[in-house]
């Protein structure tokens, strides 16, 4: 077993003894995800290029600790351990992962309400994500934040955040700096007023992003933007502004809504556009349907005037092609848009879709289907997913449950599109993608 494993397993061990002297609660839960799956072309789109495997297994165990001294305070760790079967010495034969670092620190933080108060306060590394209807396009993410929310009145609520996202030189750094320091922090702020009435939730929210003069646009760690941040040499600021809104004044039929606009701001970069999301969704007795649209500004012509909404740390997805969904906790996903570089955080991309969810016809078997058809907004020739572009995306999930918390899971895709940059570079088009998985899921 390899040291990093040791020392982690004997901070748990010793966590637990030191929570048992001051009475604190232990509590562990989490879920573990096994499947193989099956494909072709899914990053490339080219049967003429071999694929590096057609086949192969993937796991993810995700564990979270719960140390609760008491209903008003806690402390959480998460790890994260991801194997794809034979790769890397976590995976091969042996599994002692000496090299490779299968271990992840994925949440580490405090959570405590302020006695005789209702203000609730957050610190560490946390899940931070403004509120969405497929996932918020600008923050979505794990992130070292600290996160403040009290209730003003009974139906209204303020939250109110920083989180740090780049900072490669640190007050313990001992290599000398220049007189004046170091700006290359990334950092943001924000607020949200979720408003919680009889028929409707209304969350609106700002946020405020400033990078230094001597951050690293090249690199960009921190940001996952399509914008060329090497474009410019000074410091940018960033502010978005949106809402979201969730209705079931209509029971069974729920809507749900967003709309966000955002603009960058430097000496030699400017871009400014904006995001809008509607789903529509209706309880049938033996399925859920929802149909819903998506719409984001793109790139445009002229590079250092850009019409594109500014991302930070997205988890924006309608499909496995588009922007991400999966069955299976992976980070197996996202494949056309990955591939061509455009569409991953929903910004320059339109998309209509329908999903049928929790499809039932036999006890303990249920299903799910998505259909989406895209097209891209931004000006042609900008990337390899324009207005001149579109793509169709199908998926399809059976979900069995073997027990309560187990269930066996089959996953198939189809994608078919169009690119007119490549086909031009290329001399044919994009070729047809597919997958198909089988594995289990469970959840402790």
């Amino acid at each position: 077993m390899r040291p990093r494993t040791i020392a982690v397993l004997t901070t748990l061990i010793l966590c637990g003894i030191v929570t048992g002297a001051f009475s604190a609660q232990l509590s562990v839960r989490g879920n573990l995800d096994i499947y193989g799956i099956w494909s072709a072309n899914l990053f490339d789109l080219d049967s003429d290029v071999g694929d590096g495997d057609n086949y192969s297994t993937s796991q993810r165990l995700r564990t979270y600790f719960d140390f609760v001294a008491n209903e008003n305070l806690k402390a959480v760790l998460g790890l994260e351990m991801d194997q794809l079967w034979g790769k890397g010495d976590s995976g091969d034969w042996g599994t002692d992962g000496n090299t490779d670092d299968p271990i992840e620190l994925k949440h580490a933080y405090l959570n405590f309400t302020f006695p005789d108060t209702t203000v609730s306060v957050q610190a560490g590394l946390q899940y931070v994500a403004l509120p969405s209807v497929f996932g918020n396009p600008v923050f979505d993410d794990d992130a070292a934040a600290l996160v403040v929310s009290l209730p003003i009145y009974e139906a209204i609520g303020v939250t109110v955040g920083y989180t740090r996202g780049s900072d490669t030189s640190t007050n313990f750094d001992e290599s000398p700096v220049s007189d004046d320091g170091v700006s290359d922090d990334l950092d943001m702020a924000f607020i949200a007023v979720p408003m919680s009435f009889d028929a409707a939730r209304i969350s609106p929210y700002f946020g405020y992003v400033w990078l230094g003069s001597d951050y690293d646009f090249t690199d960009q760690q921190g940001l996952e933007t399509a914008l060329d941040l090497s474009l410019a040499e000074d410091d940018i600021s960033i502010w978005f502004l949106g809402a979201n809104a969730k209705l079931n004044m209509f029971d069974p039929l729920l809507l749900a809504a967003d709309v966000i606009y955002g603009a960058l701001d430097s000496d030699d970069l400017d871009s400014s556009g904006w995001y809008a999301a509607l789903s529509a969704s209706y309880k049938f007795e033996p399925l859920v349907a929802t149909l819903f649209g998506t719409y984001a500004t793109g790139l445009d012509d002229d590079e250092n005037d850009q019409t594109l909404l500014p991302v930070l740390a997205e988890d924006w997805k309608v499909s496995p092609n588009f922007g991400g969904v999966r069955a299976f906790s992976t980070t197996y996903d996202t494949f056309f848009t990955k591939a061509v570089g455009v569409g991953s955080d929903g910004t320059g991309l339109m998309t209509v879709g329908l999903i049928l969810d929790k499809i039932t016809f036999m006890e303990d078997l249920s299903h799910k289907v998505i259909v989406v058809y895209a097209q891209g907004t931004g000006d042609e020739g900008t990337s390899y997913f324009t207005e001149e572009d579109s793509g169709w995306d199908f998926y399809l999930v059976n979900q069995y449950t073997i027990y309560e918390n187990l269930a066996a899971i089959s996953e198939l895709g189809y994608f078919t599109g169009s690119s007119e940059k490549y086909d031009d570079e290329e001399g044919h088009d994009l070729d047809a993608s597919y997958f198909g998985t089988i594995g289990f899921s469970y959840k402790f």
